[in-house]
């Protein structure tokens, strides 16, 4: 794996920006950038409903989230999944969430090939998994918004806790739950995402992200112009952003992870990454080269 640093500078009165270039890993596709309109969720318990259909029109009139669990056998009492998703703790962090869940488990053979086969969840590698549906945020509404493939890729391996990091993310688009996923799965545990993730960051993030992908070039394209609008939007305070370019033909989460494995490498992205900001936003997007280009930007 090669890492160069193309820029490093401060600019005005705000923290340096770390932009990494590297070649690591995609292909899959990116989602619309973050709208914001919020629903106000309706209160309620968690709703185990296990058809498919079903749990999506009790998801909708609830406004709830909707996990779906595709296992490989109906009903599997043993299943992995299936059984974290029993555990009291499991439904006592749904139940506490903020928002109404419904979740849902359903068999391959028992239409859980057709839904991986759908091109929404491209993500889920053809095989079991989980996916949750937003049917509780306006801007993402009746949207796939978390992809957890049980089929092991290059860099992402799934396990039953990483459910439990999915009920906890903030509302936020596939791409970046997807990246902010990526960095709190990283073992080291870092702490810029344990600030508020702020919907006008992830816009920016998304934006970059585009723009990226667009022109098919990694780099700090604008900062100059950005970073001082960045930080008077927020009123105030100092940004950061650090980029990264993934190698090519490796699905969302696989470059997600990768990215983040790469920023570790470096001390002044690592230090950005780790730590503990007070607003934070990621995203992460693919070009017509193959290549995802992820972004995150903060302030303190």
């Amino acid at each position: 794996m090669v890492m160069t640093i193309l820029h490093r500078s401060g600019i005005g009165g705000l923290m340096p920006c770390f932009i990494l270039a590297i070649s690591l890993a995609a292909a899959a596709a990116a989602q619309a950038a973050a709208p914001t309109g919020l629903k106000e969720p309706t209160a309620g318990p968690v709703q185990r409903i296990d058809d498919y259909a079903a749990a999506s029109d009790a998801a909708r009139q609830t406004n709830a989230m909707l996990l779906v669990s595709v296992e490989p056998q109906p009903g599997d009492p043993a299943d992995v999944v299936g059984s974290h998703l029993d555990r009291p703790e499991t439904l006592q962090r749904l139940a506490a969430s903020g928002t109404p869940w419904v979740v849902c488990r359903v068999g391959l053979s028992d239409g859980g090939a057709e839904l991986v086969a759908q091109p929404s969840l491209a993500e889920m590698r053809r095989g079991p998994g989980v996916f949750v549906v937003d049917y509780a945020h306006d801007g993402w509404h009746g949207l796939v918004v978390s992809i957890l493939p049980r089929t092991p890729g290059k860099y992402y391996r799934f396990q039953p806790s990483h459910v439990d990091e999915v009920v906890d993310l903030p509302p936020a688009s596939l791409a970046q739950r997807s990246m902010i996923l990526a960095v709190r799965l990283h073992p080291e545990r870092p702490q810029s995402t344990q600030g508020t993730c702020d919907p006008s960051l992830c816009a920016e993030a998304a934006a970059h992200s585009a723009h990226q992908a667009r022109i098919r070039r990694q780099g700090h394209h604008g900062w100059e112009t950005r970073a001082p609008r960045i930080a008077a939007q927020a009123g105030g305070g100092s940004a950061q952003e650090v980029c990264a370019e993934s190698w090519e033909n490796q699905d969302l989460l696989d470059s997600c992870v990768d990215c983040v494995a790469s920023w570790r490498q470096s001390p002044g992205h690592w230090n950005a990454v780790r730590g503990l900001q007070s607003a934070y936003g990621y995203d992460i997007r693919r070009g017509s080269n193959g290549i995802w280009y992820a972004t995150g930007i903060f302030l303190r």
